[in-house]
């Protein structure tokens, strides 16, 4: 995460999972029908590489 502040509006960025690891690349998260899952216990993310930012108004 990265924040950069001027006088009125600071402006931030964040990134997430950066090497892009994820549980579902080494196989499923669930096993059994759809109707009736048995899940696997979540050890990883489950999301992509991930960016987001904005601009904060100070008034």
């Amino acid at each position: 995460m990265a924040e950069k502040i001027w006088e009125r509006f600071p402006l931030f960025i964040n990134f997430e999972n950066l090497t892009d690891t994820r549980q579902t690349k080494f196989g499923p998260i669930y096993t059994g029908s759809v109707t009736d899952p048995i899940f696997k216990d979540i050890y990883a993310p489950l999301d992509d590489f991930v960016v987001n930012g904005g601009i904060k108004f100070k008034l």
